[in-house]
């Protein structure tokens, strides 16, 4: 099974079902963090990302120029939805 798209000048192009299938698939996920203030911020990341593209995000909306001293520690509180913690060492 294939769907057809328009090109620009009158063009098509054909995809196949499999190829729409695989571009529908959630590749975000929504990470809550708790920061040290006590309010939660949700973030998005691609779920192949590895942590460090996390926490760098957190970083950057939180205007931090010393990283060295935070970190992210993830809190599993049995729910549907763990959070993680900014924590300062």
């Amino acid at each position: 099974m294939t769907a057809r798209f328009r090109l620009p000048a009158g063009r098509t192009y054909n995809v196949r079902a499999s190829e729409l299938a695989r571009d529908r698939q959630h590749t975000e996920v929504v990470c809550n963090i708790l920061l040290l203030d006590n309010t939660v911020q949700a973030f998005r990341v691609n779920k192949h990302d590895q942590g460090q593209v996390l926490l760098d995000i957190v970083f950057k909306h939180l205007d931090l120029t010393e990283r060295d001293y935070f970190g992210l520690q993830l809190a599993d509180d049995s729910t549907d939805n763990p959070v993680s913690v900014l924590f300062a060492n």
